[in-house]
């Protein structure tokens, strides 16, 4: 479309909404050409002709003329916003529904893309709403409902849109054009590969948060830019969940001849926080101030860690941990001055050492650890699926069988909202660590022993009981459980968790290798074999949550685990699962499975089920998450207590609202257990720590 067609058509707009003897006149010195189409504004001709800034419209109005469509739309005020389609005199007006995550990107400038658009709501020539909609037939589910992790860039969420078909390999390098990319550095220089082409390739990432361990320094500029470092090559842009989208340089060069970039040059080095000078040298000023002979290395190892499983230590962060490790080095050395008065302030936080004694230690924010990295879970995934259980039975606890209506007259409208109490432990969580010492003490057999080793806690006089946990003051809090939870029913689901945790070691294992672990682990005495299957397929969903790798939405890892799966039992779970998580049609709008209408909420399949309806689609907001497992008839707490399991074990502890996890009791004891479970995926240590481990958990006798 040329421009004059382009403001032949804004000027008959004009003359149509404004009349025909309008003052309204296109500013055709401003008339530009955007990805989306011609932006064509207008202002008062006694401001264009006369300059008389009386008559001036500020800000100057604009339409945008669609390129090739030809259809107007009044163009955002705000930058990055979206257009909306043009209203007309006399007409009703359908205005689209787009979809929140496509209209709060900031790509307006981009357009709005048929399968952004959810569907359309009718408005009268007036300007009243109404309730008549359309839905779009073309719309595609956005990338958070699907499970996609949440962007923390505008490139990440272009990464995105352009892998579930948003935006079309075009549309994707014009929003490339404005943004910025990071290029690892070796030996400061930008590292190039080979294709079998001969056709050379660079690897760019969207953020330092994706970037690979070990990588120490970058290089941050903009596309246009890059072109002169890496004239002839494909460019591999690596996004959340490691998405790669694949870029010729021949691409960038045709769309900045189509649509220059208009942002400032970039090219910029720079070096991960974790790896700075900066925090070198805070780290030798530290040293000289607490009275260390030698300073501690720059945290890189927590950076790497950290990385490795999908987090990023902000620069806050890598300062306290220098700062605790300084102290920590210091206090092992006996050396004045005296320790911190608040620990949290210096990098340091409540746990407990090898013989079970409360300790500070170094805070890791749920990010790093110094052990089980190399294994087939991981300790950042795993203590948030613990951390996320207990809050979940937390929030669940006060309103545990009550139906909606009570719990409406108990907590108001908007039903529970936060913690009653500051986060306390319940029987569920008891009992969880309980099940998870079994695992330390040796598996299966010591499974059996597991609740009677909790009974010696609730009050029981269980004679010769060793060990740390059951002896341990804080875990001889008597929580009431119900009876029944103790022989049947949905409380099977509770070894689901403990039972995966078998195969955690460095060996490579086939996925579902967990079934027989769980199986033992989850038994009860009077339980059947269909909630046994129903514990299986929540452990084989956790097998996928707990990976080193950012975990796939509920509804995929569903998918993948009933692929193989027959047999009766077997088809009631594929029920299940079909009633309880998102449906994402190829096009069309999805269905989001409300937990109140998953069976009763008192057995088995429905316990299950609700949990999996409030998770699923709110994977990346665990908050509402927790929230929609809880606000139901049934048993809220062990529905939220596996909701908050999963929801955990997607987003760690960084990831779960951090004003529920300041309150939970107990967490420094959790973060010890789970420490533990990771040390023994790497095997029961020897010497003198092998006996201080022996006396934690004493194996199981024969």
């Amino acid at each position: 479309m040329e421009a004059a067609e382009a403001v032949a058509k804004v000027e008959q707009w004009l003359r149509e909404v404004h009349g025909p003897g309008t003052d309204l006149r296109v500013d055709q010195a401003n008339l530009v050409r955007r990805p989306e189409g011609w932006y064509v504004p207008y202002n008062s001709a006694a401001f264009l002709d006369g300059g008389d800034l009386g008559e001036r419209i500020v800000p100057p109005p604009a339409l945008i003329v669609r390129d090739p469509e030809g259809d107007l739309r009044h163009a955002s005020p705000v930058f990055g916003g979206l257009s909306v389609p043009a209203q007309y005199p006399g007409r009703d007006h359908w205005a689209e529904m787009v979809d929140p995550e496509y209209a709060d990107s900031g790509l307006g400038r981009l357009g709005v893309p048929l399968p952004a658009i959810m569907g359309w709501r009718r408005y009268l020539p007036d300007g009243t709403e109404t309730d008549e909609t359309r839905s779009n037939p073309e719309y595609r589910t956005g990338p958070s409902r699907r499970g996609y992790p949440m962007p923390s860039t505008t490139l990440d969420s272009l990464v995105e849109f352009r892998h579930i078909g948003w935006l079309d390999q075009r549309k994707f390098v014009l929003g490339l054009l404005e943004e910025s990319v990071l290029v690892p550095l070796t030996d400061g220089r930008v590292r190039h590969q080979s294709t079998k082409d001969g056709r050379r390739t660079v690897e760019l990432w969207t953020s330092t948060r994706f970037f690979p361990p070990g990588s120490r320094e970058w290089f941050w500029l903009d596309p246009v830019t890059l072109l002169d470092h890496v004239p002839e090559a494909d460019l591999i842009i690596h996004g959340p969940w490691q998405l790669p989208v694949e870029v010729t340089t021949e691409e960038i060069r045709a769309a900045h001849a189509e649509f220059p970039r208009y942002s400032d040059k970039i090219e910029v080095t720079g070096e991960c926080v974790e790896a700075s000078a900066d925090l070198r040298r805070f780290a030798a000023d530290t040293a000289a101030r607490i009275g260390l002979p030698e300073p501690i290395e720059p945290p890189v190892d927590a950076g790497d860690s950290a990385r490795a499983h999908g987090f990023e230590l902000t620069a806050d962060e890598c300062y306290r941990v220098v700062t605790g490790r300084s102290w920590v080095r210091r206090m092992a050395m006996a050396l004045p001055p005296r320790p911190p008065y608040d620990p949290a302030a210096f990098g340091l936080t409540p746990g407990y050492d090898d013989d079970g004694e409360p300790a500070v230690r170094v805070d890791s924010f749920g990010k790093f650890a110094d052990v089980g990295q190399n294994t087939n879970f991981s300790w950042q995934r795993l203590l948030g699926a613990y951390v996320g259980f207990a809050l979940g039975e937390a929030l669940g606890a006060p309103v545990d069988r009550l139906s909606r209506e009570e719990i409406v007259r108990a907590h108001g409208p908007d039903q529970v909202t936060d913690l009653s109490a500051p986060g306390q432990i319940g029987p569920l969580t008891q009992r969880l660590l309980f099940l998870t010492e079994a695992v330390l003490r040796g598996g299966g057999d010591a499974a059996h022993e597991a609740i009677t080793r909790w009974r010696h806690t609730q009050g029981e006089t269980v004679p010769g009981i060793d060990g740390w946990l059951p002896n341990l003051r804080e875990l001889h809090s008597v929580r009431d459980p119900d009876p029944a939870d103790l022989r049947s029913g949905p409380a099977v689901l509770l070894g689901a968790l403990p039972g995966v945790l078998t195969i955690g070691g460095r060996g490579e294992v086939p996925f579902g290798a967990s079934e027989a672990a769980v199986r033992t682990f989850a038994a009860l005495p009077e339980s059947d074999e269909s909630d046994l299957t129903f514990a299986v397929f929540l452990g084989l969903l956790f097998e996928r949550s707990l990976e080193r790798e950012f975990s796939p939405a509920l509804w995929v890892s569903a998918g993948a685990v009933l692929r193989d799966r027959e047999g009766p039992g077997w088809d009631a779970v594929r029920e299940l699962a079909g009633r309880s998580l998102i449906a994402i049609p190829e096009q069309g709008m999805y269905h989001l499975p409300d937990p109140e209408e998953i069976g009763d909420g008192l057995d088995t399949p429905s316990v299950l089920g609700r949990a999996l309806a409030a998770v699923t689609g709110f994977e990346n907001n665990p908050e509402a998450a927790l929230l929609r497992a809880v606000n139901h008839s049934g048993r809220s707490a062990l529905t939220g207590a596996i909701a908050g399991a999963l929801a955990g074990a997607r987003n760690g502890v960084p990831g779960l609202p951090p004003k529920w996890v300041d309150q939970l009791e107990l967490k420094p004891l959790i973060e010890r257990v789970v420490t533990d479970v990771a040390r023994r995926f790497e095997g029961i240590p020897e010497g003198e720590e092998g006996q201080r481990w022996l006396r934690r958990y004493p194996a199981i006798r024969p």
